[in-house]
């Protein structure tokens, strides 16, 4: 009897269901009974015969925080972007959506664990949120990656130049000065609603936003967060109640807090005299009456274009990536209902605002 291998795929494919990870193409059993026979073959037969799990097409693993899915915005859309890319491409999609802050870690030291092993271009890991970058911080300090490791790990978000892996960030400055200067033909105050007070991420929306509403005649713009952790994006009832508070004084809400923002949403449809907002990641005008546009990411292009090229083995040239206004990935979607009061400042600012974002971008980096 020959000595057995740990196998990795193996055991992450049998513990599967205590993760409630969503499987995605191949069926979960077949995938485990081919990893267990390849485990436990017997010696004699030939040393040669393959292992069928590498047999399988070029795996896409998909790793989300808790309570995303579902957020009718960024999340879903990169679900939408990974899906589509499956479907004309050869691989298969292992998509985990963990129940707990915990169960997500240790999936992710699992599939770092499994993919250290592999050859480069075997396995992509996209990890759906940057609020996994500590975790992967911890990973490092107990294990070498292998060569090409970066090229295989993408992170949506922002994080340190030094981790060995490609973050990708669409960034919203251009988009969100536009917004300003729509939000201040609308009223003379505005509010933004975000998520977490300690995502850095936020920065470039908030920034944007303000400078676009106060260098367009509007008075000021309060900035309001709902945790100072990643919970925040999971907040939709507390978005409703403050957007309540803040509508007293503030005549236009931007949103800012993931999948928190349809407490917004909400609340301008059931009291639509009290405030306008807009739409966030998708074209969600349906939502409210008071959705006056809506700012549109394009992630699941996005994905879909680099999962593509990871596929015909093209090599991302730099480890941070950022899509600004000029990149297509942002825009901006007109509601027909009001479009007519600011369209020319919007064909007015889409030139203008590609300059502007550079520059920020540029500064930020400088800081950073």
């Amino acid at each position: 009897m020959k000595p057995l291998k740990f196998n990795y795929t193996f055991f992450i494919n049998l513990f599967f269901p205590i993760f409630r990870c969503e499987r995605v193409g191949l069926g979960f059993w077949m995938v485990a009974m081919m990893t267990l026979l390849s485990a436990c073959e017997d010696s004699t037969e030939s040393d040669e015969v393959p292992n069928p799990v590498w047999q399988m097409e070029r795996q896409v693993y998909v790793l989300y925080p808790v309570n995303a899915l579902g957020d009718q915005a960024y999340h879903d859309l990169a679900l939408e972007g990974v899906l589509r890319a499956e479907k004309k491409l050869n691989f298969d999609t292992m998509l985990y959506s963990p129940s707990t802050v915990e169960e997500g870690n240790s999936m992710l030291h699992l599939i770092l664990d499994l993919m250290n092993t592999e050859e480069p271009g075997e396995s992509l890991l996209i990890i759906a949120s940057h609020e996994y970058e500590e975790v992967f911080r911890q990973w490092l300090h107990r294990n070498t990656p292998r060569k090409g490791l970066a090229q295989d790990v993408w992170m949506l978000g922002e994080a340190g130049s030094d981790l060995p892996l490609h973050v990708c960030r669409i960034s919203l400055y251009g988009a969100s000065y536009i917004a300003g200067a729509i939000a201040s033909l609308f009223a003379d105050r505005a509010a933004v609603i975000a998520a977490n007070s300690n995502d850095r991420t936020h920065l470039p929306g908030i920034d944007g936003f303000r400078q676009g509403f106060q260098e367009n005649g509007g008075l000021d713009v309060s900035v309001n967060y709902l945790a100072d952790d990643f919970s925040g994006d999971s907040k939709s009832q507390e978005a409703y109640e403050l957007s309540g508070k803040l509508s007293e004084t503030y005549g236009f809400i931007y949103p800012l807090a993931g999948g928190s923002n349809q407490g917004v949403y909400r609340f301008s449809r059931e009291y639509p005299d009290r405030c306008y907002t807009c739409g966030m990641d998708g074209n969600l005008y349906k939502f409210s009456a008071h959705i006056v546009f809506s700012v549109v990411k394009h992630l699941d292009r996005l994905l879909e274009d680099r999962i593509t090229a990871w596929i015909h083995g093209e090599e991302v040239p730099e480890q941070q990536l950022v899509y600004g206004f000029d990149s297509g990935y942002v825009d901006l979607v007109l509601i027909d209902d009001f479009k007519d009061s600011y369209k020319e400042l919007v064909d007015y600012y889409r030139p203008v605002v590609i300059q502007k974002e550079k520059e920020y971008e540029a500064e930020r980096q400088q800081h950073n």
